[in-house]
């Protein structure tokens, strides 16, 4: 079975790479900066990608720094975090679980510009004053060179974004494959689009 991966990083070599998403650093780092600055009045430091780790490197112990994942939590170590608190779903429901069992208190979350509301919403339903500040951009990548999807079996999306582009790139979701995603969040939205 050949499968169509569409992340940014191919986990698997016998798989056809194809990544619909790119990262990219903000054209406004103004609010990064603010944000940075004032590091100090947070209780709860958020990390719910490794992308953000690189854009908004942890730079003390104060606050509590949170993982969303192990990929997440390694390139928090990378950059040098300690005590690092890792949810045990790695997702943003499991994000929401896990903060509703902490102390209430102020919530930083440095995220893409294309970040969903779930983890927001719910921290703020539970109670916790959250901040969002925009650390990357998640873009379409320019001059993708489509892959003849007769040549494949399977495809794993990795993030809602992945799915979007793929059909603006494509026109339609093939009925013909299997369709795999990574993640709760992704899946919810694979069904919204089929449904």
């Amino acid at each position: 079975m050949k499968t169509l991966y569409t992340g940014i990083v191919c986990p698997d070599p016998t798989f056809v790479h194809m990544p619909l998403i790119e990262i990219h650093p903000v054209d406004d780092e103004g609010p990064l900066l603010q944000a940075k600055n004032e590091i100090e009045v947070y209780d709860y430091l958020l990390y719910t990608s490794r992308h953000a780790v690189t854009y908004f490197p942890p730079k003390c112990i104060h606050p509590i720094v949170v993982s969303i994942g192990s990929v997440t939590t390694e390139a928090l170590r990378g950059a040098g975090a300690e005590g690092i608190r890792q949810v045990e779903h790695d997702d943003s429901y499991g994000v929401v679980d896990w903060f509703s069992r902490q102390v209430r208190g102020r919530v930083l979350i440095p995220r893409s510009n294309l970040a969903l509301s779930i983890i927001p919403d719910g921290l703020r339903n539970l109670g916790f004053d959250v901040t969002t500040v925009t650390a990357y951009e998640n873009r379409t990548p320019e001059n993708i060179e489509k892959v003849d999807l007769n040549q494949i079996d399977a495809i794993m999306f990795t993030s809602p974004s992945t799915i979007d582009n793929f059909i603006r790139l494509y026109g339609c979701l093939p009925t013909d494959k299997q369709l795999l995603t990574r993640g709760r969040i992704t899946e919810k939205h694979l069904q919204g689009i089929i449904e």
